[in-house]
């Protein structure tokens, strides 16, 4: 019983993250706004990936690849954080680059859902 619900974590939290607009949350605004949401984002994909590696739709290779580029999404994230106080264009673009991956990361653990 335990495994089967498992299987459901997954797209349930694939599908809070994609259907955050759906639900009426007013999308973020401000830099500091928009930087804790991709903050959010990172912290869900590294549950995500890990609800789905114990539901046996990726690998633990997988996993630990998917660890690896959302380490480096929040690098980004992080430095764009820093960047926010002095120089607000290279912030939102460093952003910019941690959403783009963050995305990607989303839309492959999507693709990994069993039907």
């Amino acid at each position: 019983m335990r495994q089967i619900h498992r299987l459901y974590v997954l797209p349930i939290l694939m599908m809070i993250l994609a259907s955050c607009a759906a639900l009426g949350l007013e999308q973020a605004q401000s830099l500091d706004q928009k930087i804790a949401y991709a903050q959010g984002i990172d912290t869900a994909i590294l549950t995500a990936s890990t609800a789905a590696v114990r539901a046996r739709q990726i690998t633990s290779d997988d996993h630990e690849h998917v660890i690896e580029i959302a380490e480096q999404a929040k690098a980004l994230i992080d430095s764009a954080e820093l960047l926010s106080a002095t120089d607000t264009d290279a912030a939102a673009r460093k952003l910019q680059m941690a959403t783009v991956i963050l995305t990607e990361i989303q839309s492959w653990l999507n693709s990994r859902k069993r039907t």
